[in-house]
């Protein structure tokens, strides 16, 4: 049988199709990602926005008598893998990955009003560890630190020699001098796993005081501000203002921030968002100073 998986979004590759290419591919189904037809297709889309989409290509594939399954968090947020499926390895070479992907644990104690993980996850609770058979694993876990077995983990990390990027994030509320010592020892690394990085969020204005605290404490152990990037959410519950200061006030700590927009219905905020991710505050430092449009045209002439 032919099985199609079609990932509708999301820039990584996508986890549950990755599992679900192992199930189908034990059973000597052929699998292929995004194609045309198929005899059995799965659809899954990551975000709401695009639920849309992954109906309207569920119905065209229906249209041409396949058999479909849909699901993702975009979809529906309880839907979840059949355990048969769910504890398989996944199939790294359906998107020809050279590092392991997955779960340590799922789940997170906070309950952070703009997150869907407390209604999708729950509390915090343990996965097994099976689907690491790389020396990188990109961890996808909601809430690290959170896990009654974190120090076990980062041992385990260590001793093997496993380099880890933890780009879901962090906790910095968490941040103490114990796991400090350990999170400098493991070969922590950014999504692209060019260098050391260390990813936390910086969601609310109140945080300021703890991440100043929590920086002296990452610094004393080895990990300087130049190594950690915060993920700042803007426009949930805060004003502009708000959100330029943490985005400044990181950069003058010295750290990387990522803007994570709670919409894109606002035209101030898509301009912080592109002069904070694409760097372009080290070529413009004043925010007010910033206009996309005129800096690259500025960009293409001097090109030349």
């Amino acid at each position: 049988m032919k099985v199609g998986v079609i990932q509708v979004d999301g820039k990584w590759a996508n986890l549950a199709l990755m599992k679900i290419s192992t199930y189908h591919k034990n059973k000597s189904d052929s699998v292929h990602l995004n194609p045309p037809y198929a005899d059995k297709v799965y659809v899954s889309a990551i975000f709401a926005k695009n639920r849309a989409k992954a109906l309207g290509l569920a119905q065209f594939h229906r249209s041409l008598g396949a058999e479909v399954v849909t699901g993702g968090s975009g979809i529906d947020l309880k839907t979840e893998l059949p355990l048969t499926i769910e504890n398989l390895i996944p199939d790294y070479e359906l998107y020809g990955l050279d590092y392991s992907m997955g779960f340590t644990s799922r789940g997170c104690p906070n309950n952070c009003e703009p997150c869907i993980v407390p209604r999708k996850e729950g509390m915090i609770r343990e996965a097994p560890t099976n689907w690491i058979i790389h020396d990188r694993a990109k961890l996808l876990d909601n809430n690290f630190l959170a896990s009654p077995k974190w120090k076990e983990k980062l041992k385990f990390f260590i001793d093997a020699d496993i380099e880890i990027c933890a780009s879901q994030g962090l906790d910095i509320r968490r941040i103490n001098d114990e796991n400090s010592k350990l999170l400098t020892e493991v070969k922590s690394r950014n999504n692209q796993w060019t260098k050391r990085c260390y990813y936390f969020a910086f969601d609310y204005p109140e945080l300021e005081p703890i991440i100043k605290e929590k920086l002296l404490i990452l610094k004393n152990h080895g990990i300087t501000p130049s190594q950690q990037l915060y993920y700042v959410l803007c426009g949930f519950n805060t004003t502009h203002e708000q959100d330029l200061h943490r985005v400044q006030w990181l950069h003058a700590q010295g750290c990387m921030a990522f803007v994570m927009k709670y919409h894109n219905h606002d035209d101030w905020l898509n301009r912080l968002a592109n002069w904070c991710n694409g760097r372009y505050y080290k070529v413009v430092p004043v925010f007010n100073d910033f206009n996309r449009k005129q800096f690259n045209q500025t960009k293409k002439v001097l090109a030349k």
